[in-house]
This record gives structure tokens, sequence and C-alpha cells, in this order.
């Protein structure tokens, strides 16, 4: 499991802690829940995108990651965006997951695009 350093300033607010858990759960580090994923829901990443929910749990790729630090946490309606530094090896990058919820209460994935970047130190 690799280690993670949380965003301090998620403990006041249930959306932002639930956005945190869902770019951890992208990184391996914890579930994501099957029915928290809409059945139609996207993943746009570089690696390409996955269509649906079952694509989009067997698309989790944890290997090799060390690190997962959280820097930011900003939820606002139907949407939310996580960003932080990832570590996997010597590498550590840059990233951001923007989620976009079917509805403000934030029960159900609708979309995910993901970001990585070179140079997070």
């Amino acid at each position: 499991m690799p280690e993670v350093i949380r965003a301090a300033d998620c403990g006041n607010s249930p959306k932002n802690q639930r956005a945190e858990e869902i770019a951890l759960a992208l990184y391996g580090v914890g579930a994501l829940p099957e029915d928290q994923i809409a059945q139609d829901a996207v993943w746009d990443r570089a690696a390409g995108a996955v269509s649906g929910r079952r694509a989009i749990l067997g698309a989790i790729d944890p290997d090799g990651i060390a690190r997962v630090a959280i820097d930011q946490v900003v939820t606002h309606g139907k949407a939310g965006s996580v960003s932080g530094r990832i570590t996997r090896g010597a590498d550590t990058r840059l990233f951001c997951h923007v989620i976009r919820f079917t509805s403000a209460s934030a029960r159900q994935i609708a979309q995910l695009v993901s970001f990585e970047h070179p140079g997070g130190r």
C-alpha cells in the first residue's frame, strides 16, 4: 500500500472527503464501489478513455505507486477536483482528477478526467 498524505482542508466537507476518496481509489488506495459509478460513466485519461462502470474499475492500475500526496480538493455543485503529487519509483508527477457527478449529492460518478504531468517535486 502506498504512503498517503491527505489534504488538510477536507475535514469539514463530506463532499470534499468523497472526492478525495475517489482520487485515492483511482490509485488503488481504498475501494471504489461499483454502484458509485454510473453505468455509462467515462474516464478520460492519458492512457486512453474507458467507458462504462466495469471498464473504469478494470482500468485502475496501482502497480508501482509508492506515494500519493493530495494537495488540494475543491468541490462545487456537481463537480470536484483533486490535485497533488504521485510517486512511482523515483518519478514524482503532478496529477489532477476532475470528477463530474450525476447530481449535486455526489453519490454517483458520471465522468472522470485525469491528468499527470512530470516535474512534481
